[in-house]
């Protein structure tokens, strides 16, 4: 039966790797055929392991100490919880990180999480535009800000749209697209642009979702478009909806002020001339729509 691990068997940390003050030798990949030495590939060669009389060579307490100092080093560094950020020549190496592996940013404010096993592909995930790399945003820290935004279409760079909130600012002169990547994720879009011309945050090939000026939108990502996560409201479906003071409206996209429905009951409660009509015959009279009460005069 196996030990079980329980959140009170932590080991024990150390705050210096072993050996940091001894005789070492740094381990290299490869060691030269007959000399003794441990390497990465090896180990401790085969000659280390026979009998020094019988022509073996006795194995380096500076290999013992350097090997160790490495490994020891590494726990070291993991104790305190630390990670190593995106390395194409170790990708490349190892064939490309597993899946669920989590890569700290240069900003060291989050961390890219590897989508696919294998993931050779060797581009920093830190691009300056929308390209896909297998690995998307995990655990992001802070805000991004655009700023001076004037009419050209603007592409975020993965390090900008791994933060959850993106706030933009400038006079539009122009109507202007804020290019997002095509993840599956969320976020929270600021516009604080002036201006006479409007802003929509799409990615390059996908749908995009209208920010107006002064405005916040939710944004969902679903990996090929941007939706809002908040639509519309309408007289069937639940969702976002402007306020109106108007009381003459035939909108139904539009919601009441308590303004609008002060006017309405006020107007409704003291009545108001609609029309007046002469008659000098008998007939049938149909009331203007939305009268309420008839005055007679006779």
């Amino acid at each position: 039966m196996g030990v079980y691990m329980k959140s009170s068997h932590t080991p024990t940390k150390h705050a210096i790797p072993f050996g940091q003050n001894g005789n070492k030798r740094d381990i290299p990949l490869e060691s030269k055929t007959g000399s003794g030495e441990a390497s990465l590939s090896l180990g401790f060669p085969p000659e280390t392991m026979v009998p020094k009389v019988s022509g073996g060579i006795p194995p380096s307490g500076k290999d013992f100490n350097g090997i160790l100092n490495e490994l020891s080093a590494m726990g070291r560094w993991a104790n305190a919880g630390a990670g190593y950020p995106f390395d194409a020549a170790f990708a490349n190496a190892v064939g490309g990180y597993p899946a669920g592996a989590k890569i700290p940013n240069v900003e060291n404010s989050g961390f890219w999480l590897n989508t696919v096993d294998n993931n050779n592909n060797l581009d920093n995930p830190e691009v300056a535009d929308d390209r896909l790399t297998g690995r998307v945003p995990a655990e992001n820290y802070g805000i991004a800000t655009l700023s001076g935004l004037v009419k050209a279409d603007v592409t975020l760079t993965t390090l900008q749209s791994a933060k959850v909130r993106i706030v933009l600012t400038g006079e539009l002169k122009a109507n202007m697209a804020v290019i997002f990547p095509a993840w599956q994720t969320s976020w929270t879009v600021v516009n604080q642009c002036t201006g006479s011309g409007s802003l929509i945050c799409r990615t390059k090939a996908g749908a995009g979702v209208v920010v107006p000026k002064g405005e916040s939108r939710e944004i969902i990502g679903d990996g090929s478009g941007l939706v809002p996560r908040i639509v519309n409201a309408s007289t069937t479906v639940a969702g976002i909806t402007q306020l109106s003071s108007a009381i003459d409206s035939d909108s139904e996209t539009l919601a009441a002020t308590p303004k609008a429905v002060k006017a309405l009951a006020d107007t409704l409660s003291s009545g108001r001339l609609l029309n007046i009509q002469s008659f000098t015959k008998s007939g049938i009279y149909t009331p203007t729509l939305g009268t309420r009460k008839i005055r007679v005069k006779c």
